[in-house]
Order: C-alpha cells, then sequence, then structure tokens
C-alpha cells in the first residue's frame, strides 16, 4: 500500500534498490518533492550498484516540476510530528526528519548524498566564481530559490550551497563496495568514474566547470553533477 509523503501529502512512489544483503530494500520516493523515506535501517543497508542506479533514476526524471519542502509533517504509521534531526559523517552534517518512536526517516535527495559522502559545501572562491556565471540557483535540498550573489545558504532550510564531488563519489562507492562479502560477485562500478590524481584543484571541479547558462533558468547544481556522472559511465 502506498503511503503519503509527509511533505506535499502525494502518494509516495515504492522503489526496490539493492542491498548488501542480496534481497531487495523498498524505499518510498516522493518525486514532486525530491524526499526518501527509509524504515529503520534501510539506508545503511543500500548496496554500490543501488546508489548508482537511484542516481539514474534522478537523473531521467531531472525535467520534472519540484515542490517546496515542507519543514514539517508526520510519520505515515503513528502521526506523530517528525523531528527534525542532524547527523554527522566524516565529510560533515546532514538533516533529516526522523519519527520519535523510531518507525523511519524522511531524507532529500541531497542530504542522502550527504550522509553516502557524495556532496560538500561550496567554498566562498567557488561561490564567487558561480556567481559570475548564474545569479539564483536552486537549494538542492529543499527546492527554494537561492540568491547567490547574496546568499551562501538557503533561506528556507539553512542548508548551505552544495555540490556532487567527484572524487568524493568515486571514493564512497569504492568503500560501498569493500563492504560487500563476495567481491567478485559486485560490478566495479566506480570504474565508470573519470579517476583523477590524488591531489586536485578544487577550482577545477567537474560539477563546477561544467557550463550554467545564465539564460537556462534556475541552475540545479546536484542535477548538474548527476548529468556529469551519468555522461563518464556511458563513455
Amino acid at each position: 500500500m502506498a503511503i503519503s509523503c509527509p511533505s506535499c501529502a502525494t502518494s509516495m512512489t515504492s522503489t526496490a534498490l539493492a542491498s548488501h544483503f542480496g534481497s531487495p530494500v523498498e524505499i518510498d520516493v516522493c518525486w514532486p518533492c525530491n524526499m526518501i523515506w527509509f524504515d529503520h535501517l534501510e539506508s545503511p543497508s543500500l548496496s554500490a550498484q543501488s546508489v548508482m542506479d537511484f542516481f539514474r533514476q534522478i537523473h531521467n526524471r531531472r525535467a520534472d516540476s519540484r515542490n517546496i519542502v515542507s519543514l514539517t509533517g508526520r510519520c505515515h504509521t503513528c502521526r506523530e510530528r517528525l523531528t527534525a534531526t542532524a547527523d554527522v559523517t566524516r565529510n560533515g552534517r546532514f538533516s533529516y526528519f526522523r519519527c520519535p518512536h523510531g518507525h523511519g526517516r524522511l531524507i532529500t535527495f541531497v542530504q542522502f548524498l550527504r550522509e553516502k559522502n557524495f556532496v560538500r559545501n561550496l567554498t566562498t572562491i567557488e561561490l564567487t566564481t558561480l556567481s559570475v556565471k548564474v545569479k539564483q540557483i536552486r537549494c538542492s535540498s529543499c527546492g527554494a530559490d537561492i540568491d547567490i550573489v547574496h546568499d551562501s545558504a538557503c533561506r528556507h532550510c539553512g542548508s548551505p550551497v552544495a555540490v556532487l564531488d567527484e572524487l568524493a563519489v568515486a571514493k564512497a562507492l569504492a568503500e560501498l563496495d569493500a563492504k560487500v562479502e563476495n567481491r567478485r560477485r559486485v560490478p566495479d562500478l566506480t570504474s565508470a568514474i573519470p579517476r583523477q590524481p590524488a591531489r586536485v584543484d578544487r577550482s577545477e571541479n567537474w560539477a563546477l566547470s561544467h557550463t550554467v547558462s545564465p539564460t537556462a533558468g534556475v541552475a540545479d547544481l546536484l542535477l548538474t553533477g548527476l548529468a556529469a556522472i551519468i555522461a563518464s559511465s556511458m563513455n
């Protein structure tokens, strides 16, 4: 039975993704809000294959309309109000909304990618450089517009401007693969990511070097980074 999105109340889409344990994991996705509902312990069980599959699904739906995420919502099981929660990975903080009774959690696409260590915040220099090309971007976390000339974070949800990081994606996928007991049964997905030297000038990061046309509307840095990954995996 489909569950309702705690943000917009429309039916979420059940999506099967591969797990480390062989059996698929059924997650619930709200594409208009770019949000995922994970039942307890579903997110840590996802495999590297499932992450790449989800990348492709996001990329394939890049032209879909996008809601601005509500910062309040209720658990679909117990109807308790979800609690805004922050957690920490080695690359920084990520946030989500959790059921106080442990039924699950609601997380945006970009915060999910932060959790998997695929996303990093832009530096002041990168923000200045980007603002020359485009004046307004879409917050990858909540969907609200950000005036990049004046703001370095979203005024709606407080998330800093972030970008999908090429080296972080390659490293995190390799680490996810390493957790699988039998490496021979898991495809080497990191081979699809262009290999780079250990030291990289962040100003040359491919996600930022891709031209963002000022006439193309509000830019989405998450989709820009995903497009580059998908393109590289097809070469």
